[in-house]
């Protein structure tokens, strides 16, 4: 097949989970088909684009610039947005000259296929004279802001979260009716989908793991170590991470004062690094390799109490033979099981008791841990998810191909229009 491929950004340094369950696709595709990867880069991102055509991908990339957060532009774009109909992250993503790209490429190659990967980014294909859509959907987006605006502690944001929400909300749920098809990441996901905005096209892959990155760990880590790994730039675990160290880290440091907490992702804000004053609170931020965190770990935490779509970072903790401690939503959407392969906990209390039981007991933090690994290393690898996405893809495009074929024999035997399905523009 020849696909056009449409992200934001390059997909190297891989430090978020959306970047990492799209190489863990990639790196295969590429190999199997021909895949054009059209996305915006900025100045700093121009060596990615050489790694990823070392992957085998064509890529097109159009220069842009991000406002950094909390920067007075990035207010001002957050301030304008308020009288947007479109969403601030579908504002942010989209780029004339990007669509304008893609057009052209559209216009000048037989593409079999043109996939989208997040609703944000939408805006920059629909419209568009193209073959058979995709959207490779991570999250149900606009649940992530409703959670947001149900929780956030601060009310001028649960507002702010609240008007996000319903234009997300309204946004997605056209915006996917526009596609042939959809692929999500859990069946949790596929049924919010149907249930929420009536898709009745999603298809649905697991998450993948790279099991040639990801070894296991050869000693049992630290007993005093606590670790999180994860995009500190991203609000969900920058909300995660402060209700750890805020509510359940003290009631570990009660019982067991030599424990070490490392919070391990990019771009951690102003209130993370404020943190590190805390007894035992290491913010480290951003790394080139987020695994010797992940060996020296005694128990790894996805404290989530906001998101969506899946968490890769369990998975590959689990592919290091790491016990992993969750929220129950922290481990939604996953193939997971408490107290066979993880540890499910949502109280304070109750979180820091289900790390203290598993430092203060090696062997059952080894008995957690070898399930887990073996969980992920049989069913999960990154080849055998590619597979499941590449059907999904042969599928929509066949069907596809068969509803053209269908229409014209239909419009040549009864010399009368007939009618696309609702669906498709191919």
């Amino acid at each position: 097949m020849n696909i056009l491929f449409l992200q934001k950004r390059p997909l190297f340094p891989a430090t978020t989970g959306g970047q990492l369950r799209t190489l863990n696709v990639l790196r295969h595709l590429a190999r199997w088909h021909h895949v054009t990867y059209l996305c915006n880069v900025q100045r700093h991102e121009l060596v990615a684009v050489d790694q990823m055509v070392e992957l085998g991908l064509r890529v097109e990339a159009i220069p842009w610039q991000e406002a950094p957060r909390r920067s007075l532009k990035f207010y001002c774009d957050l301030a304008c947005n308020l009288a947007s109909r479109y969403p601030f992250n579908v504002n942010k993503d989209y780029d004339r000259r990007l669509r304008a790209r893609a057009a052209e490429l559209l216009a000048a190659q037989p593409f079999d296929l043109v996939i989208c990967d997040f609703v944000q980014m939408a805006r920059n294909v629909l419209g568009l004279q193209t073959p058979p859509k995709i959207l490779f959907q991570h999250n149900v987006e606009a649940q992530i802001f409703q959670r947001h605006s149900e929780q956030d502690a601060g009310w001028l944001r649960r507002m702010y979260m609240s008007l996000q929400w319903r234009k997300m909300r309204q946004f997605e749920a056209a915006a996917g009716r526009q596609f042939e098809g959809v692929i999500a990441v859990s069946p949790l996901d596929r049924d919010r989908f149907l249930r929420d905005y009536g898709w009745d096209h999603v298809h649905v892959i697991d998450t993948a793991v790279d099991h040639d990155y990801f070894q296991p760990a050869a000693h049992p880590g630290d007993d005093n170590r606590v670790v999180f790994v994860g995009s500190l730039d991203w609000l969900p675990n920058e909300d995660g991470v402060q209700f750890f160290v805020d509510r359940v880290w003290p009631l570990i440091r009660e019982h067991r004062p030599q424990a070490r907490f490392q919070a391990v992702g990019r771009n951690p804000s102003a209130a993370l690094a404020r943190l590190r004053s805390r007894p035992g609170v290491e913010i480290v931020g951003t790394v080139p390799d987020v695994r010797p965190y992940l060996a020296d770990a005694a128990v790894v935490v996805v404290p989530l109490l906001v998101g969506g779509g899946t968490r890769m970072k369990i998975y590959e903790a689990m592919a290091m033979r790491r016990a992993v401690v969750s929220t129950t939503l922290g481990a939604e959407g996953l193939h997971v099981r408490h107290g066979e392969n993880i540890l499910l906990a949502d109280s304070p209390r109750e979180f820091a008791q289900r790390v203290l039981d598993l430092m203060n007991h090696p062997a059952e933090r080894q008995r957690l841990a070898e399930r887990g690994c073996e969980l992920v290393r049989k069913r999960f690898s990154s080849e055998t998810v590619a597979r499941q996405f590449e059907a999904i893809c042969r599928r929509v495009v066949d069907e596809c191909r068969a509803r053209r074929q269908h229409a014209a024999g239909l419009a040549g035997s009864t010399a009368a229009f007939a009618s696309p399905h609702p669906a498709a523009t191919c």
